[in-house]
């Protein structure tokens, strides 16, 4: 039985279209995805609005800081700042998961 071999190098026009179009498809869900968490976002922020009045007085009173903040920094510091509360949770919420790692480690332990 024989074996068919290749000789040769591969088209390399032909893996950096695949590339490209790998990108583009992953990116298109990307986009997809974040479409549908907005709107997610969007209807459950309305839904907790109208029905909950202790979130509506507290998304009030953020969104009137946030339009103070923006009228007197700008866009750009007002983007910086949300994107510094995103990074400080975040953080916060790795710190607390380490913590509990090294709690379940230090049980693993002393068994």
């Amino acid at each position: 039985m024989g074996y068919k071999v290749k000789r040769g190098s591969t088209s390399t026009e032909n893996t950096v279209k695949e590339m490209l179009l790998s990108f583009f498809k992953r990116l298109i869900v990307a986009f997809v995805i974040l479409a549908l968490i907005a709107v997610a976002g969007y209807f459950l922020f309305q839904f907790a609005y109208t029905e909950y009045p202790p979130f509506a007085e507290a998304a009030d009173d953020v969104i009137s800081w946030l339009k103070d903040f923006y009228s007197k920094h700008g866009v750009w510091a007002t983007l910086g700042l949300i994107l510094f509360f995103c990074i400080a949770v975040w953080a916060l919420g790795e710190e607390a998961k380490k913590k509990e790692q090294r709690k379940q480690a230090m049980k693993e332990m002393m068994k």
